[in-house]
């Protein structure tokens, strides 16, 4: 064979092997999909990876099953998705808690906090400042004056401590000199913190709006702490609106987005993208992720690539704060 005929042999095989490529990407998927869960079954992560596996999955034309590994403030699951056969198949549902703060706090982990495929940002979820619904205060100069009175006897629940609540939580008492209070280990964090208002054991939590959005006017939201209101809650003020702020932009939220393992085909990962793009933005979604308390918030890969990285820069110097105490 002369080397005009090699050239053109070779040039008929890469054309076929593109094709291939490209016929094999749309033909994608043709078997179920695993979606990997860091929390466990009947969780409120659990439930919103659901509810978006059950939208994508009519849009795929393949089944996604979620799969629950809960366990290591989610660094099981986490870890379980960076090993994945990057072929488009297993996908997980990434939180600002298991990808950021974890492996942040503890390398040991396994894990790179930004070795993944981002596929988008699928909500958000402020954290507040919340008391019991008899609490004398309303606002959360109120709240201040009120705390520093109990003289060091401000009980206050105390999630783990890889946990932005407990962050957000410690951040709050800083910006608001509050340097007197007693601690309460919650086990169940943001539920056992609820309850501990009801039975009058806690006098605030920094629960996320759609943890105490449910409970009505059982308890009292004095503010949240993101930077605007949230449009599911818009009479609640903010903090920072109230001459507190955290500054800390979107990580005084948590944070919910899909990614695949690093390395993901390409275009098996744009099409995932591209399917879940419309279903996030999709108004049958945002109604029923809104009546679960979450307000979707999508953001293109990119943009929540580049959010993982805001959120590592802003909660860093937090964490290991909280290695040094």
């Amino acid at each position: 064979m002369n080397s005009k005929s090699l050239a053109r042999f070779a040039g008929v095989a890469l054309s076929f092997a593109a094709f291939a490529d490209a016929a094999a990407a749309q033909d994608f998927p043709t078997r179920p999909i695993t979606m990997i869960e860091p929390w466990e079954a009947g969780t409120s992560g659990d439930i919103t990876a659901r509810i978006v596996a059950e939208f994508a999955s009519q849009k795929l034309g393949q089944p996604i099953a979620v799969q629950n590994i809960a366990g290591g403030g989610g660094a099981k699951a986490m870890l379980a998705l960076s090993e994945a056969d990057p072929d488009g198949y297993t996908i997980g549902n990434s939180w600002v808690a298991t990808q950021i703060m974890v492996p942040t706090f503890e390398p040991r982990i396994g894990f790179d906090p930004m070795g993944f495929d981002p596929i988008g940002l699928m909500w958000v979820n402020p954290f507040t400042l919340t008391v019991a619904a008899d609490h004398p205060a309303n606002n959360v100069d109120e709240f201040i004056e009120w705390a520093k009175a109990q003289d060091g006897v401000l009980r206050v629940g105390v999630c783990p401590a890889v946990s932005l609540p407990h962050v957000v939580m410690r951040r709050f008492l800083e910006v608001a000199e509050i340097t007197k209070y007693q601690p309460i280990p919650a086990d169940g964090c943001e539920t056992s913190n609820i309850q501990g208002l009801f039975d009058g054991s806690l006098d605030f939590t920094t629960g996320a709006l759609g943890a105490v959005k449910i409970y009505g006017d059982k308890i009292k939201t004095l503010a949240i702490f993101t930077e605007e209101r949230s449009p599911i809650e818009p009479g609640i003020p903010t903090a920072k609106e109230q001459g507190y702020y955290l500054d800390w932009g979107a990580a005084t939220a948590g944070w919910s987005g899909l990614v695949a393992p690093e390395g993901t085909d390409p275009e098996r990962l744009k099409k995932l993208q591209d399917v879940f793009r419309e279903v996030i933005n999709s108004e049958p979604f945002k109604k029923k992720m809104f009546e679960g308390g979450f307000t979707v918030q999508y953001m293109e890969p990119d943009a929540f690539q580049d959010l993982w990285q805001v959120s590592l820069d802003r909660l860093a110097p937090a964490l290991e704060n909280l290695k040094k105490n």
